[in-house]
């Protein structure tokens, strides 16, 4: 007997595509046995069975476990969005990731799409008490976050998390110019707080909670505590210097722009009865605000001249008109700005038209301020008029528009210091604002620049001493480094809108176009730290670079609708330069941006996206909706101040629904709102007038129809519009039922 058992095959598992027990003409061989479940190989004899089992393959080895596997030491299979062991315990499965771990796209995007599967699945197999835990949790959750869908967003924030191919634009301009195309961290529109970004901050200001705030307000000082005017006695003075509580327990007042404005008795420069607090604080405002951006006269003389009520570097036209501005920009936070606005801009019309103003600086820049409100106002024809007025009073005094030195103001300013620093804050800011303009209505009115010094070559001569020097300093570089890119955008005017633009070729215009382009990204490389994007820049350093994309994106706009949009562009490295690889780069920059200009940009490219996605056969991304929504928000609040934002608002939704980007009863939501603004209006007795505003809304149809780019023309088809469009709609739903 020989000691040894035999080997004999393992037993076929039941259930495996080899076993033919339980159907035997299932899956017929012709190698088979009939009635046994032994597979022999040809030529072998029914002694000698060929089995051939596959071991079974090894669960693959996770890279990463989760959280309560690792804290129990089990083995966890590593599944997204939950493992096994996590689904039987009913636990929270939630991953900490390592960094010798890294999470690769295809494997997010698949784990993604697999996870409305499982659940279903897990819904169907599992017990029924368990189906209905699940089922619950899921009934408590948000539908996104239950289903886990893989979204367009989540897809684009997880590439932009990926380093950019080097043979692209976008890195090749991220690597060379930093400081106008630095490395932005993507943030997806799903993290960002929708409800206080799509809802306009004009809510409160709408149902009336203003007033109650205000009516307070007219007994303290919106400050906080009482200002200090010229008739307080010198023990006043001492308290309020001293910053500390008085008997009535009041707070201290909050900071001015300039502790100075604190003297300002108003009543010495306007007839207006608007209180002396209010002005107090409109002006300080304005200095915060808007005066960075463009500034028109020097802060720090105007400010001395204003509460010493001397007529140097300040005027009562010029203070009128400052007062009028700044009301408008004061309107959702005092319920008597808008009214004092308006009589404000009455009273500088009349200081215009009735008195002989002197050639002045502070007439100069009076004119410009009453312009824009003029263009915020919506009143277009007024405000060219006072534009070129101010232009032509500039001319007459050689702050521009002069081919030589010998005219322009150095001859009458005689090397004096303060008034040198006057002259070039006029001429260099009304300059800007002048580009500004022509930026929106396609203008040219200031041919040659200033030929007198920028401000910051001036700043040398302020006391080292003195602590507004500092801010001084840095709103003359502001201006400056503003000034020299709007020199640059003076060619660009010249070439596209001169009248030497159509005997131009399209490819000599692309040429001229990237040699300018260089030109820009050779200033933005220039500017100092200071002038940089980053979390603590300021309003004024954001707006700069809002203007410098929009510069960019009217560069290359011209050749978006031509074949040279994918001809690519010599002067740079990767072979993806183009003229619309050019406009995508800016189109991801001013995402965090709401103020005019950047709302109008960015919303264009929206609805461009927009349109690209819809004709598309994949499934359109919902961010483009999102940032064209916070678009139409910010032209909302913009509107309570400024009456101008009403049309360009209603033009918006006119393209927006020409172009489909959205339904009619979003559009029916979004006039309702902008109407429920105008009857606020009404009531604190702002400007009411309507409208003709001619601002260029639709960027696009601008290059070759810009009449009707125009908002007013905007606006005159939106009815027409939603009628289509309602329609369109109605006929859309009755083919899906």
């Amino acid at each position: 007997m020989s000691p040894f058992r035999p080997l004999r095959p393992r037993p076929l598992a039941e259930g495996s595509p080899a076993n033919l027990r339980q159907n035997p003409d299932s899956n017929p061989d012709p190698n088979a046995e009939p009635g046994t479940g032994t597979v022999r190989g040809p030529g072998l004899g029914p002694g000698r069975p060929n089995i051939s089992l596959r071991r079974p393959a090894r669960p693959r080895k996770t890279n990463s476990a989760c959280d309560p596997c690792r804290r129990r030491k089990t083995k966890c299979d590593g599944r997204l969005p939950r493992c096994v062991m996590c689904d039987h315990r009913t636990e929270n499965c939630e991953y900490t990731y390592t960094v010798r771990h890294r999470v690769t796209l295809a494997e997010v995007e698949q784990s993604k799409r697999g996870g409305p599967a499982e659940i279903l699945e897990s819904l169907r197999t599992l017990p029924p008490e368990q189906a209905l835990e699940l089922f619950r949790k899921l009934r408590n959750e948000t539908p996104g976050r239950a289903l886990n869908l893989a979204r367009p967003s989540d897809q684009q924030h997880l590439r932009g998390l990926l380093p950019p191919t080097q043979n692209s634009l976008g890195f090749e301009l991220t690597i060379r110019h930093p400081v106008a195309y630095p490395a932005l961290f993507p943030v997806p529109y799903t993290d960002l707080t929708l409800g206080a970004l799509l809802q306009p901050v004009t809510k409160a200001w709408l149902q009336g909670q203003q007033g109650q705030q205000d009516a307070s307000s007219r007994q303290v000082s919106p400050f906080g505590g009482p200002y200090l005017t010229p008739e307080r006695d010198e023990d006043a003075s001492s308290g309020s210097k001293t910053g500390s509580p008085d008997h009535t327990g009041a707070v201290n007042p909050k900071a001015l722009f300039d502790e100075r404005l604190r003297l300002l008795d108003v009543s010495k420069w306007t007839n207006i009865p608007i209180p002396n607090d209010l002005a107090i604080s409109v002006i300080s405002h304005y200095l915060d605000i808007d005066y960075a951006t463009i500034p028109l006269f020097d802060a720090d003389l105007f400010v001395r001249d204003l509460v010493n009520v001397q007529h140097f570097f300040c005027s009562p036209f010029l203070v009128t008109a400052v007062l009028s501005w700044a009301c408008q920009a004061y309107t959702t936070l005092h319920t008597d700005a808008a009214a004092f606005s308006v009589a404000l801009f009455a009273e500088s019309q009349q200081y215009f038209s009735d008195q002989q103003q002197p050639n002045s600086v502070t007439t100069v820049a009076a004119l410009q301020i009453l312009s824009m409100c003029a263009v915020t106002y919506g009143k277009d024809d007024m405000s060219l008029r006072f534009l070129q007025e101010s232009v032509r009073l500039g001319k007459a005094m050689g702050l521009f528009n002069v081919q030589s030195e010998a005219e322009s103001a150095t001859v009458w300013l005689g090397g004096h210091t303060e008034w040198t620093r006057a002259a070039s804050y006029t001429a260099w800011g009304v300059y800007n604002w002048v580009s500004v303009y022509s930026l929106h209505y396609r203008v040219h009115e200031i041919h040659t620049p200033p030929l007198l010094p920028m401000p910051r070559d001036l700043v040398l001569f302020l006391p080292s001493d003195d602590p507004r020097s500092a801010k001084t300093a840095f709103h003359a570089q502001l201006l400056s480094a503003a000034s020299d890119m709007w020199v640059i955008f003076k060619d660009i005017l010249e070439r596209f809108y001169g009248p030497q633009y159509h005997g131009a070729t399209l490819e000599s215009t692309l040429r001229f176009a990237e040699g300018t382009y260089h030109r820009l990204l050779c200033w933005s490389g220039a500017l100092s730290l200071d002038m940089a994007r980053g979390e603590e820049s300021n309003h004024s350093v954001m707006l700069l670079h809002v203007y410098f994309h929009a510069v960019v994106t009217d560069l290359f706009r011209p050749f978006l609708a031509t074949e040279h949009k994918s001809q690519r562009l010599y002067s740079f490295s990767t072979q993806h330069a183009t003229p619309e690889a050019v406009y995508a780069s800016y189109k991801n920059a001013n995402y965090s941006v709401l103020w005019q200009t950047a709302a109008v940009y960015v919303a264009n490219a929206m609805i461009r996206e927009g349109g690209l996605s819809l004709r598309a056969d994949d499934q359109p991304g919902n961010e483009w909706k999102f940032y064209l929504d916070v678009c139409l928000a910010g032209l909302e609040d913009l509107y309570a101040s400024f009456p101008v934002f009403g049309s360009i608002a209603q033009g918006m939704v006119g393209m927006a629904l020409r172009h489909s980007a959205i339904r009619t009863s979003k559009a029916t939501r979004v006039l309702a709102q902008l109407d429920d603004i105008e009857r606020r209006h009404a009531s604190l007795k702002g400007m009411t007038d309507k409208t003709e505003a001619r601002w260029i809304i639709d960027l696009n149809l601008a290059t070759t129809d810009f009449e009707g780019a125009q908002a007013r023309n905007l606006v005159e088809e939106l009815q027409k519009l939603m009628v289509e469009q309602t329609e369109s709609e109605n006929l859309g739903d009755d083919g899906k039922q």
